[in-house]
């Protein structure tokens, strides 16, 4: 059964308390919440992109999704070209997903990671548009992008527009690779459900966190 837009946006988490959710970050940590269940389906993924990328006008509905060494999968197919796509369906949001984490991983390494921002603005993914007497980080993804690239340039917008944020509280889980934002720079590498334990200055996660991130 196919997870429904609605219920995609519900489960990401705002960038903080008290803000007002942004649109870029929902729907890019929709998509790692939702390509992470296994009841997520074609329907599903060609859902996230209308209410994400095709009805707030940032790309034309794409046909068909590619992902790099992972396969393609049909959004409007039928008959064989559906059974193909949602047997291959799997690996495409597997591979899309690794590559999402990869990059924002890098933005907590040591030193920064974040040539995935440059990449996207090379690419023409994100765009400066005025709107009204300010300058807006959009994003614009060609339709034939691979999945990964679309993803990223929705988290590229939020990056470009709130750098100072993921500088500080940004956090992705090594046991789980969930992406949080928290306070405290012990819990860069953690979740809320994988909470470090320290002893003098040596960072661990606890056997009992590890299984049940497994």
């Amino acid at each position: 059964m196919a997870t429904s837009p609605t219920a995609v946006t519900a489960s990401a988490m705002p960038a903080h308390r008290g803000s007002e959710p942004r649109p870029p970050l929902v729907a890019g940590l929709g998509f790692l919440h939702s390509s992470a269940q296994p009841g997520w389906g074609v329907g599903g993924l060609r859902d996230w992109f209308t209410e994400h990328l095709v009805d707030p006008g940032h790309m034309r509905a794409p046909m068909v999704i590619t992902e790099p060494a992972a396969g393609t999968i049909v959004l409007h197919g039928s008959g064989h070209e559906a059974t193909a796509s949602q047997a291959a369906l799997p690996r495409v949001l597997a591979a899309a997903r690794i590559r999402v984490i990869t990059a924002l991983r890098g933005l907590i390494a040591s030193p920064t990671d974040d040539r995935f921002l440059a990449a996207a603005i090379f690419a023409g993914r994100v765009r400066r548009r005025r709107m009204q007497t300010e300058s807006h980080w959009v994003a614009q993804p060609e339709p034939t992008a691979p999945l990964s690239g679309v993803v990223l340039s929705l988290f590229a917008v939020d990056v470009l527009s709130h750098r100072e944020e993921y500088d500080r509280r940004l956090c992705v889980c090594d046991v789980c690779n969930r992406v949080t934002f928290q306070d405290g720079e012990i819990r860069r590498k953690s979740c809320p459900d994988h909470q470090p334990q320290v002893s003098g200055m040596t960072r661990r996660v606890t056997p009992t966190d590890r299984r049940r991130g497994e």
